[in-house]
């Protein structure tokens, strides 16, 4: 959501948190591996890791053959494939095209292959429909493609209908549409309906294929085709993509073409197969004894092994009631856990029992959709799958009560039904530590001095600002002004608050905090529908306040108790007012247990942009104030502000009489609004101006250009809506006259005349909040590092909304989205 936050430090930092739960990027030992069985720290451990389903690294022929490719050729073959290729390469060919009955191009791997591939295949006027849960390595060979002005679209994950709505809209304006999806995809190992695509291949002409098969390789069809290929012959207008790297056990990618002509140009042009290092001789060999076993009798009896251990696995996982929900026929299991503090717990437990098994966590899957993800292959006897998941059952039970987490809660997560027949009894979820949690959902039913304790001067959020609040955004025509309150406290048997909160549920635009040159696009599709790319937000705090929303005692002996318990009332929340998302904010700094209690239960830390603080108005006149600005500051004051201050007439306004100039103040900050892309939200209604009017607790500062410091008839060119709280004050809401603001800088005006009032009043700061964070320097604003806390249950519309902002912005009008 933010434009400052990397996705990259995301993944970072649940990286960092499954390395140091000892889960994440483990070696093993320099022992030889032999079958199922690995060591890690001297460790045996049992591998239900392996995606190499059929056993065949260690096959003595495959082996052999690695070996002799050595002995002939050396290590390495080190040249471009443009020029020449090792012999290796026309005999593996020849052997690929018999397996697929089709024309094959070798690449050093599947992820190149799709970068060699999709530019050459994709044309500058085609439309590319992706499947949500394609594999990364399709989409980020899409990435470079999209600058040429292709226009991309995503899909909910395996949603036919909806594709075929798609292609009938987008055949219109588009010769070729190409659809991209997974014949089994690698996380949950479910299968694409290829039967359905193959029927709309057949009905829309522009229709194409581009389908990336690699978790089906070897383990389907004849001669190992794949799962696509062993329910249909390859389609004239498709391309499919997979590996050897896995079943295959070789290493390397192919790439199978309908089309002859397809296939001779990848080769000759393809990015990869020009620049990129070929497949190593030993690799090669490896390929070649791989092919020749694939297209033997043997095959058969591989697969029919593996197929027996699938149905076997699907026996025991029922047997012990597991929740799985992979489904049977793949190779790839998956068993729901939803939390990632139980999926951390699990997955340890299970290599202290000596099984190895994966973590399927964000960003593979969203975050309440965590589980334990397994694979078996042919290698592993039924005593080595009944008795791991046997221990699943075992340590799943333990790590449930551990974590205080309960079986419907994990079903929910997954937005499927309990199963009737189950012995795994719901966890009690009750606080074992005295603790006790209170919900809310009006302010009027708190202690006014006991909230005001916990939040005055943090924001506009104390009892008063939240009252006024309520009253605003509640019975209004609009769904996006009536907002859902609700009040999280959290106490210990001695009545002492140890966690507390306030949130909304409101309809948020999914751009908000996108760069302005993506919201100017999807401002543009909102004009014929309102609701485009918005979501329901579940938020601590409001997206009228800013500040540190969520109070934590961190004194107290069971702080990580209380936060816990307030992030299973909030998913709870979630569930009742089906939430898109959840948004926990405003944190300043980042503390490391919080934030690993965060990642444990579910939520990732994004960054949001900085808030802008004066913390001290020591000064006691406007001269010491320029005084104690820095040499250039000073230089800026006096340049841009004090030169026109003369022409001003400052006026604070703070009772009711003024109820006519109100309309005045909400057209100045719709002028505002409609410039203000850089923090994309849902105007305010004029409901809450009128409001804040009479509200003793806020003010507004009216600024009126007169001529030659003589008063005149004109209206106010500008108009600052202010919160007084505490020892703080706090601007929220500005509007303003942009036809004078270039000659005499009213914006900075403003800025002076708001640091003036916050010490006329007494105060010790102001709060300055987001944006035009240089300006608010120049004032001796200083910059806070914020962050907030998200966790998605449906990211379709975050997908969508990258597909905007991953463009360059001379191609964007090209760049659409499906609605």
């Amino acid at each position: 959501m933010s434009k400052q936050h990397s996705f990259y430090d995301t993944i970072d930092q649940i990286a960092c948190y499954g390395i140091s739960k000892g889960i994440f990027h483990l070696n093993t030992s320099k022992r030889p591996i032999t079958g199922t069985r690995i060591i890690i720290d001297e460790k045996p451990l049992i591998n239900f890791g392996s995606c190499s389903y059929l056993g065949l690294e260690f096959h003595p022929a495959i082996k052999a053959a690695s070996k002799a490719a050595i002995e002939q050729y050396g290590s390495q073959f080190s040249a471009s494939r443009a020029y020449i290729s090792l012999g290796l390469y026309a005999q593996l060919e020849e052997l690929l095209q018999k397996i697929f009955n089709a024309p094959c191009v070798i690449t050093p791997t599947t992820t190149l292959g799709h970068i060699a591939a999709i530019p050459v295949l994709i044309e500058n006027d085609a439309a590319v429909i992706m499947d949500q849960q394609v594999h990364n390595s399709v989409q980020t060979a899409v990435q470079l493609v999209k600058p040429n002005g292709v226009h991309v679209e995503i899909i909910r994950h395996n949603n036919m209908e909806q594709l075929e709505e798609r292609i009938m809209e987008l055949r219109l304006l588009h010769k070729k549409i190409w659809y991209m999806a997974d014949g089994i995809y690698s996380m949950f190992g479910d299968a694409c309906p290829i039967d359905t695509v193959y029927s709309f291949l057949d009905k829309y002409p522009e229709l194409h294929l581009y389908i990336d098969d690699a978790h089906g390789m070897s383990i389907h069809g004849k001669y190992g085709r794949g799962y696509v290929l062993s329910r249909h012959d390859i389609h004239p207008k498709m391309v499919m993509a997979t590996s050897m790297n896995k079943a295959f056990a070789s290493g390397g990618g192919v790439l199978v073409c309908g089309d002859k002509e397809a296939a001779r140009k990848i080769g000759n042009v393809g990015g990869p197969l020009l620049s990129s290092g070929p497949m190593q001789p030993s690799g090669l060999g490896a390929a070649i004894a791989s092919a020749q076993i694939h297209l033997s009798e043997e095959l058969p009896g591989l697969q029919q092994k593996l197929e027996q251990n699938i149905a076997f696995t699907t026996q025991m996982l029922k047997l012990y009631n597991l929740p799985q929900i992979s489904e049977a026929g793949a190779a790839i299991f998956f068993v729901a856990v939803s939390y990632p503090r139980l999926g951390h717990n699990l997955v340890a437990r299970m290599i202290k029992r000596g099984f190895f098994v994966n973590l399927g966590i964000f960003p593979t899957v969203p975050m309440r959709k965590t589980g334990v993800r397994f694979t078996v292959t042919a290698l592993h006897t039924r005593e080595e799958i009944q008795a791991m998941i046997k221990t699943l059952a075992e340590e799943f039970a333990l790590a449930m009560k551990e974590e205080n987490i309960s079986l419907p809660s994990i079903y929910q997560g997954f937005k499927i039904a309990i199963p009737e027949a189950s012995d795994i009894k719901p966890v009690d979820i009750a606080s074992t530590h005295n603790l006790v949690i209170r919900q809310y959902t009006s302010i009027k039913e708190i202690d006014k001095a006991e909230w005001n304790h916990l939040f005055e001067g943090k924001g506009s959020f104390d009892w008063d600002g939240l009252k006024t609040l309520e009253t605003v955004f509640n019975g209004n025509p609009l769904p996006k002004d009536n907002w859902v309150f609700n009040y999280l406290v959290v106490k210990d048997i001695e009545g002492k608050t140890v966690s507390a909160t306030f949130l909304t549920t409101a309809i948020w635009k999914d751009d908000m905090l996108s760069p302005a040159s993506v919201s100017e696009q999807v401002e543009e599709k909102r004009k014929q529908n309102p609701e485009y790319l918005t979501s329901t937000v579940l938020c601590s705090g409001s997206l009228l306040t800013e500040g540190e929303h969520f109070f934590i005692n961190r004194n107290h002996a069971h702080w990580k108790e209380a936060v816990v318990m307030i992030l299973d009332r909030i998913y709870l929340i979630r569930e009742l007012h089906q939430a898109n998302h959840i948004v926990l904010r405003d944190f300043h700094g980042i503390h490391r247990d919080l934030d690993s209690l965060m990642v444990d239960n579910g939520f990732f830390r994004v960054s949001l942009p900085d808030s802008h603080v004066v913390g001290s108005l020591s000064w006691n006149s406007p001269q010491e104030f320029y005084d104690s600005l820095s040499v250039n500051n000073r230089s800026h004051i006096r340049k841009k502000v004090l030169r026109h201050t003369a022409r001003f007439n400052v006026e604070v306004v703070k009772v009711s009489s003024w109820l006519e100039e109100v309309e005045h103040w909400f057209s100045l900050y719709q002028n505002v609004k409609e410039k203000s892309l850089e923090l994309n939200t849902f105007s305010l209604p004029l409901k809450l101006f009128k409001n804040l009017a009479l509200d003793e607790n806020w003010e507004v500062l009216q600024l009126t250009l007169h001529d030659d410091g003589l008063q005149n008839d004109s209206k106010p060119c500008c108009m600052v809506y202010s919160y007084k709280t505490g020892d703080s004050y706090i601007p929220l809401i500005i509007g303003m006259d942009y036809e004078e603001n270039a000659e005499f800088n009213i914006y900075r005006q403003a800025l002076y005349q708001i640091m003036l009032r916050a010490k006329k009043l007494g105060k010790s700061k102001v709060l300055l909040g987001f944006s035009a964070g240089l300006e608010k320097q120049k004032f001796g604003a200083h910059a806070q590092k914020v962050y907030a806390y998200m966790h998605s249950y449906d990211s379709y519309n975050m997908e969508q909304l990258a597909v905007y902002s991953s463009v360059s912005r001379k191609n964007t009008k090209k760049i659409k989205v499906a609605e």
